[in-house]
């Protein structure tokens, strides 16, 4: 299972899924239900080990990263 960033090319709306990385090809845009989506990378904030987040960080708060969020 992965946490994927997508953009649907129809309405323009960007969305997160958990999926099977085989899966990717079944997803949906929630907005408008198009199948035309395109798998998009953008910068997370992880530090790993930071001893304010404690291993990870999903909203730049943890002093882990230089402001990403």
């Amino acid at each position: 299972m992965a946490l994927i960033d997508f953009k649907c090319t129809k309405c323009g709306e960007k969305f997160e899924e958990i999926v099977k990385l085989s899966d990717r090809e079944n997803i949906k845009c929630p907005k408008c239900g198009s199948e035309d989506i395109k798998q998009v990378f953008e910068g997370k904030c992880c530090s790993v080990g930071s001893s304010k987040g404690g291993g990870g960080c999903s909203s730049g708060s943890c002093g882990g990263c230089s402001g990403c969020h």
